[in-house]
C-alpha cells in the first residue's frame, strides 16, 4: 500500500512540475489557426537575455501578416503586462512573402511561422513567468480575428537544449540582416521627394554582386498599400534605384522613420533610415540619367549607318539619287521621305517592344532574324530589289496610280524614299554597332516612355544624315555627273545585294537543310526566267513566290544539327559554374550568324592567332552560345546580365565568380588584359 502511495506521489509532483516549467505552452486554437510558445531552453542559463518562439500553424491556405501587411490587414498584437521578471519584449519578423488576399496585395506568412521573441530579464535569479495577450489577424476568401492567452514559466539555472531548440535556430537565421559591412552590400541612399500630390520613396542600393531578382517591402507609421516600385538597373546590374509612389494624404508628415526590406537571392537585408521629404524638387541624378541615354541612341542610330547590314539600302538610295540629278528640290523631298521612313520604323519597332512587354514576352534587338519565315520575306525583298537593278524589270504602280514608273510618279516615288528608311532600319537591327547596346539595354530596362524616347532618338541619329543631305542638297554636287558609268554602278550595286541574299540564304540553313536552298534556287530561276520570257509573267511570279512561302508546310527541310568548334563547348550554365569551381578561366561567347558584329569580332578578334595562343597558354575554357534560332537558356542568361542583343562576351574566374562584362566590339588588347585581371586575382 505504502509503494502504491508512493507512486501516485510520484506522479502527482512530475505533473505538476511539468505544468509549471513546460518547454512549450499550450496550443491556443482558433477555428482555422492555433498559437502556442515555445522555448528552446529549459532554463534560463543565467543569462540576461534570452529567446522564445511565437509558433503559429494556419491551415491550407489561410494567411496571417508581416508588420507592415499593407491595405486590408493588421499585423499581430502582443501585450505582457502582467507578465513577471520581464524588462521588455521584442518581437522579431522572419523574411515575409506577397500574396494577394480579397484582391489587395498584402505581405505576410503562411502555412507555419515561428517569430522569435527576445525577452529582456530583469533578475537572472529568478523565475521568469511569461504572460501574453495576443490579438492577430488570419485571412482566406475572409478575414477572421484571432485572440491567444499564452503562458509559459521559465526556472533560472543551467539550461539543457529542448527538442525546439533547432526550430527557434531556423527562424532566427530568417530574420533579416542588419549588419552590412558582412554582405556584398556597399551603399544604400534613400531620399524623399514631393512632386505635386505625390511622395516619392526612392532606394539607390550598391552592391558588389548584381541584383536577380529583388524584391522591396517598406515599413514605415503610416502603414502605406503594398506597391510593387520601378525598378532601374545599372549596366552591370549591381546598382539598383527602386521608386515608390504614394498620395501625398497618406504621408502626412514631413519626416518619418522607414525601415525597408531588401530580398534578392535568398538573402534579406534591412535598412532603417529617417527621411526627410524635399518639396519641389524633381530628380537631376533621374533626369541627367535620361539626357545620357538620349545622347547615346543618337550616336548609336548614327554609327547604324556605317554597318554593312545597311549597306544595300544605301546603295539603292544612292542610285536614286543620282537619277535624280541636281533637281535640289527632289532631293529634299526624297531624303526627307526617307528620314521619315526610318524614323517611323523606329517608332513601330518602339510600340512593338511596348506591346510585348506588356504582354510579358521576352524581347531582344534583331531576335526577329532568329524566326525562319522573316527571313524568307527579306530574302524575297532582296532578291526583287536585285532583279530591279539588274534590269530584269521596273516597279510600276497599281493601275489606279496611272501606271506610271516608279521614277515618273511622284507618289509612287515618295513612297519608294519612304520604304527605303523603312527597309534599313529592318537591316540594321542585326547589328550592335558601339553605343547601340548600351542604348537597347536602357531602353528595356526603363519605363515605356524611356523605351519610347531612346527608340526615336535612335531612329533621329539614323536619319541624320538624310536630313542633312536634304537641308543641304549641294553636297551632291560632289558626286560624279550622270553617265554610261552610273549602268556599271547599277550593276555593281545589284551584285551588293546579291552577296546580302547570299547571306540570307546562309542564315536559312541554320533552320532549313541543303534540299530547301537548293528548291530555293530553281524558283529563284525560274521566277527570273519568265520575267524575261514569259507573257504572263505577273501570274507566273505569283505562283512561284507562293510555292516557296508553303514548301516549308508540305515538307520536312528541317535542319536540326550544327557543327561547332572542337575547341569551344556548347553553352550550358551548370558547367559554367563547374569550370569557376575548379578554378579555370571561362570565356563565353555569345553569339549569332545573323549579327554582323558578332562576326566581326570573331574573324577579327576571338578567332586571331594571338588570343587563341594566349588562351592555349592559360587554359581558358571556351564556351559559345549561339543564339542564331531562339534558345531560353541564353535568353535568361543575357537577360540576368540586363543584355537585350548581342555580341555578348564574359569572362569568368573563381575570384571573379560575376564576371567582366567585355565592350560588344572587341579587341585583342581587351582580352588580354581582362584575363591578366581576372588570372592574377
Amino acid at each position: 500500500m505504502l509503494i502504491k502511495i508512493r507512486f501516485f506521489l510520484s506522479i502527482f509532483i512530475f505533473l505538476l512540475c511539468t505544468s509549471a516549467y513546460s518547454v512549450e505552452s499550450s496550443w491556443s486554437s482558433g477555428v482555422e489557426s492555433k498559437v502556442r510558445l515555445i522555448s528552446p531552453y529549459t532554463n534560463s542559463d543565467n543569462k540576461s537575455s534570452i529567446y522564445l518562439g511565437l509558433q503559429y500553424k494556419l491551415q491550407d491556405g489561410w494567411k496571417t501578416y508581416w508588420k507592415s501587411p499593407g491595405a486590408g490587414g493588421f499585423p499581430q498584437n502582443i501585450t505582457w503586462s502582467s507578465s513577471v521578471n520581464i524588462k521588455n519584449i521584442e518581437i522579431l519578423w522572419p523574411t515575409p512573402i506577397e500574396f494577394k488576399i480579397l484582391g489587395l496585395n498584402s505581405v505576410g506568412y503562411q502555412k507555419e511561422v515561428i517569430f522569435p521573441i527576445k525577452l529582456s530579464i530583469i533578475d537572472i535569479t529568478k523565475e521568469i513567468r511569461v504572460n501574453l495577450d495576443i490579438n492577430y489577424l488570419v485571412c482566406k476568401d475572409i478575414c477572421i480575428p484571432g485572440n491567444a492567452k499564452l503562458s509559459l514559466n521559465i526556472p533560472p539555472g543551467k539550461a539543457n537544449t529542448t527538442k525546439h531548440f533547432f526550430d527557434i535556430e531556423k527562424s532566427l537565421s530568417q530574420i533579416p540582416n542588419k549588419i552590412f559591412n558582412i554582405s556584398d552590400i556597399e551603399e544604400v541612399i534613400t531620399k524623399a521627394y514631393l512632386n505635386n500630390n505625390n511622395v516619392s520613396i526612392i532606394i539607390n542600393v550598391r552592391s558588389r554582386n548584381k541584383f536577380v531578382d529583388p524584391k522591396f517591402f517598406l515599413d514605415s507609421e503610416f502603414g502605406l498599400p503594398v506597391q510593387n516600385p520601378i525598378l532601374k538597373y545599372s549596366s552591370n546590374s549591381k546598382e539598383i534605384e527602386a521608386k515608390f509612389s504614394f498620395k501625398r494624404k497618406l504621408i502626412n508628415k514631413d519626416k518619418f522613420d522607414l525601415s525597408f526590406l531588401l530580398i534578392d537571392d535568398n538573402s534579406t537585408f534591412e535598412f532603417l533610415d529617417i527621411l526627410e521629404v524635399e518639396k519641389n524638387v524633381t530628380s537631376n541624378t533621374q533626369f541627367t540619367s535620361y539626357i545620357y541615354f538620349l545622347i547615346i541612341a543618337f550616336i548609336g542610330g548614327f554609327i547604324l549607318n556605317f554597318m554593312p547590314c545597311v549597306l544595300p539600302v544605301l546603295s539603292i538610295k544612292l542610285l536614286s539619287v543620282l537619277q535624280l540629278s541636281n533637281n535640289k528640290k527632289l532631293i529634299h523631298r526624297s531624303f526627307i521621305m526617307t528620314a521619315i521612313g526610318i524614323i517611323s520604323s523606329f517608332i513601330v519597332l518602339a510600340l512593338l517592344a511596348i506591346l510585348l512587354k506588356i504582354m510579358g514576352v521576352n524581347i531582344g534587338w534583331g531576335m526577329q532574324f532568329q524566326q525562319p519565315v522573316f527571313l524568307m520575306v527579306i530574302g524575297t525583298i532582296l532578291f526583287i530589289f536585285m532583279l530591279n537593278l539588274f534590269d530584269f524589270f521596273e516597279f510600276k504602280t497599281p493601275n489606279f496610280v496611272n501606271n506610271s514608273f516608279l521614277f515618273k510618279n511622284k507618289l509612287n516615288l515618295k513612297f519608294k524614299d519612304f520604304f527605303n528608311g523603312f527597309f534599313a532600319t529592318i537591316l540594321a537591327t542585326p547589328c550592335s554597332a558601339p553605343f547601340v547596346g548600351t542604348a537597347v539595354t536602357a531602353a528595356f530596362t526603363q519605363s515605356y516612355f524611356v523605351l519610347f524616347g531612346i527608340f526615336v532618338f535612335m531612329g533621329l541619329g539614323m536619319s541624320s544624315p538624310y536630313i542633312s543631305i536634304a537641308f543641304f542638297p549641294s553636297l551632291i554636287t560632289f558626286l560624279p555627273k550622270p553617265g554610261y558609268w552610273m549602268q556599271i554602278l547599277k550593276y555593281i550595286l545589284g551584285l551588293l545585294l546579291l552577296g546580302t541574299l547570299i547571306w540570307v540564304g546562309l542564315l536559312l540553313l541554320n533552320h532549313f537543310n541543303y534540299f530547301f536552298i537548293l528548291i530555293t534556287i530553281f524558283i529563284m530561276i525560274a521566277f527570273s526566267l519568265s520575267i524575261i520570257f514569259l507573257k504572263q509573267k505577273k501570274f507566273v511570279g505569283t505562283i512561284l513566290l507562293i510555292s516557296f512561302f508553303i514548301l516549308p508546310m508540305y515538307f520536312n527541310f528541317n535542319y536540326d544539327g550544327k557543327l561547332i568548334e572542337s575547341k569551344w563547348d556548347n553553352f550550358n550554365l551548370s558547367k559554367i559554374e563547374d569550370f569557376i569551381k575548379d578554378d579555370k578561366i571561362v570565356f563565353v561567347d555569345i553569339t549569332a550568324d545573323w549579327c554582323i558584329t558578332c562576326q566581326f569580332n570573331k574573324l577579327n578578334v576571338i578567332n586571331s592567332k594571338e588570343i587563341q595562343d594566349m588562351f592555349d597558354r592559360n587554359d581558358v575554357k571556351l564556351i559559345k552560345g549561339d543564339w542564331t534560332k531562339p534558345n531560353e537558356d541564353i535568353e535568361a542568361f543575357l537577360n540576368s546580365y540586363n543584355k537585350f542583343g548581342i555580341p555578348f562576351n564574359i569572362i569568368y574566374s573563381k575570384s571573379y565568380p560575376e564576371g567582366v562584362i567585355l565592350s560588344e566590339l572587341l579587341t585583342n588588347k581587351e582580352i588580354i588584359k581582362n584575363i591578366e585581371l581576372v588570372k592574377k586575382n
